[in-house]
């Protein structure tokens, strides 16, 4: 099931609350899914959309359990929706589901709705709570639209700022992201919040480093072996990281001829070039597609882009997903193998940052102006001067809560587990979950309390990483990484390591300095280009964007020249404006 919406009211909620509203609905649909089913009763309406094989439902009224999410499996075995409530009723079972995974279940007729989400809130869930009403959703625009709610001026903030979301919010008003872990339940006109399972704790005795790479090595070959002998046909997206090549790592050589591998970019790039190497040395069939294989005309990358847009709720950049949208138009979407956990094990925001020192509003800051708000912000050109200035201060303030007290390197972790991962990645992460089943094994819960509980000092400079992969796979570590780095050098200290080391993080460290000097964005990959046919089709048709002038946080004069093309404006600052537009309900 693609999309979800459940009402529940009491005797005295809105008549307007009652029965679906064909602008709700339309919420749920997209060019591939459309509404199948709604149940109306006395209590409340449940909405369904893009059923599949998997979904198990009664008659009309009556009880049902469906999946949210393609992908449904423990370390070791696939599972069946049938297996779902029983899981939803102990609740502490759904912490061995790998991430992303959703679903919603009712006993029978009257009983309550619950709906659930993984460990780490990977599959995006939202709710809402009004007067006598509260609903759950799949998707936040159809909340705000139930609910007759307009912007959030905080969530707007931030994801001008960010660029994308942080704690709950949305940039909807009283719309909010369903935490990780969380059960809710829909009954007489109140949602109910409950958590399953605690934030993975980094409290406790770092485990030696050698004991930690053991494990997770362990962990790693337990669920690729596995996953590979039950879907031969899986293909892994290989790139010249480390992520990718560690998952590479922990696939049995005898699994590895024939195994179906995938990269996208330009026939030069590292990336590509990298993972052919690899994929020939293995005897594995490699498969390569650029971005640009197909290109949209003006209006149909506007179209394409506010499709994106709707994909992502509104919540992360259309400039980068839709670019991606029309190359997986082309690709079977079966099984995927990808790695996103490495960050955690190699400490995603250490670098520039000091060992041993404590979290503070000074290192908060520094992070922010450095990290968080350089890549993805708006220009600040574009905004409102109060409204920048008060999503400046709001969002500043917000992160200062966020990041936990102690240890510094620590709460970084904390942050980019459960923030950038929970809230950017994973708005991503649920655009691809309804279409495919994407295995991510270091997703599982044990190999994220591993790699969060190892000393930062030992994941700093990617050590804990390096000695992985020697440890999986001693000849893959030791060819090169697109950044030039050996994995298998990396897993040492020893002086030449420091130097390359040294080296490439005084490159990047230029690179953030220009950035920041420049006030430059980092925008993802064929968002650039995306972005100019955007806002080429502005330009010959003024009226697509014309709903703009009527947000208050953007500054006119300069809405003004940018579609009278006198200006310009960065592929993340056209990604807010088209984010504003559907979220607007502009067609």
């Amino acid at each position: 099931m693609r999309g979800f919406l459940a009402v529940s009211v009491a005797p005295h909620a809105a008549d307007r609350l009652r029965r679906p509203a064909e602008a709700v609905l339309s919420c749920l649909t997209d060019d591939d899914t459309t509404v199948t089913r709604v149940d109306e009763t006395g209590d409340g309406w449940v909405a369904f959309a893009g059923s599949d094989g998997h979904d198990i439902l009664g008659p009309s009224g009556e009880g049902f359990t469906v999946r949210l999410s393609r992908l449904l499996r423990t370390r070791d075995d696939e599972l069946s929706t049938a297996d779902i409530p029983a899981m939803l009723t102990a609740g502490t079972p759904l912490v061995s589901l790998l991430p992303p995974f959703a679903a919603a279940h009712r006993e029978r007729a009257g009983a309550p709705v619950s709906v659930a989400n993984d460990w780490l809130g990977y599959r995006q869930l939202f709710w809402w709570r009004g007067d006598g009403a509260a609903a759950v959703s799949t998707s936040a625009r159809g909340l705000a639209v139930l609910a007759g709610a307009g912007f959030d001026r905080a969530g707007l903030g931030a994801q001008a700022m960010i660029g994308w979301q942080v704690n709950d919010w949305t940039i909807f008003d009283g719309v909010h992201a369903l935490p990780p872990a969380t059960i809710a339940t829909l009954d007489g006109g109140a949602v109910q919040l409950r958590r399953y399972a605690d934030p993975v704790s980094q409290d406790g005795p770092a485990p030696p480093l050698d004991d930690a790479v053991e494990e997770l090595a362990a962990i790693l070959v337990r669920w690729q072996t596995a996953y590979l002998e039950t879907h031969p046909d899986t293909v892994l997206q290989l790139t010249g990281g480390h992520d990718s090549r560690i998952l590479l790592g922990a696939v049995p050589e005898k699994l590895r001829t024939g195994l179906h591998t995938l990269t996208i970019g330009e026939p030069t790039h590292p990336d590509v070039v990298i993972a052919a190497r690899l994929s020939r040395k293995y005897g594995m069939r490699h498969e390569v597609h650029q971005l640009d294989e197909v290109t949209p005309t003006p209006a149909q990358a506007h179209a394409l882009s506010l499709a994106a847009a709707r994909a992502l709720e509104c919540l992360a950049s259309p400039m980068a997903l839709a670019p991606l949208l029309l190359t997986e138009a082309r690709l079977a979407q079966g099984h995927r193998l990808s790695g996103l956990g490495g960050e955690v094990a190699r400490g995603f925001y250490y670098p520039g940052q000091p060992a041993g020192a404590q979290t503070s509003s000074r290192l908060v800051h520094r992070l922010a102006r450095w990290r968080i708000f350089s890549n993805e912000s708006v220009e600040e050109a574009a905004l409102d001067r109060t409204f920048l200035a008060d999503a400046r201060d709001t969002t500043l303030a917000t992160l200062e809560d966020l990041f936990a007290p102690g240890d510094w390197l620590r709460a970084t972790d904390q942050f980019y587990l459960y923030q950038r991962m929970h809230r950017w990645s994973a708005t991503h992460g649920t655009v691809a979950a309804v279409r495919r089943n994407t295995v991510n094994p270091m997703f599982d819960r044990r190999f994220i309390e591993l790699a969060l509980a190892v000393a930062p000092a030992d994941k700093r400079d990617s050590l804990l990483l390096g000695r992985l992969m020697s440890r999986l796979d001693p000849e893959l570590s030791r060819i090169p990484l697109d950044s030039g780095l050996i994995p298998a050098r990396l897993g040492t200290r020893d002086l030449a390591t420091r130097l390359s080391i040294a080296t490439a993080t005084a490159r990047q460290a230029t690179r953030k300095v220009r950035q920041r000097l420049a006030h430059a964005r980092k925008p993802q990959l064929g968002a650039a280009g995306m972005a100019e046919l955007v806002l080429a089709h502005w330009r010959a048709e003024p009226s697509a964007c014309r709903a703009l002038y009527d947000l208050p946080v953007l500054d006119r004069q300069w809405l003004d020249g940018l579609v009278a093309g006198t200006r310009s404006a960065a592929p993340t600052t056209v990604a807010f404006l088209v984010n504003l537009l559907a979220a607007a309900g502009t067609p």
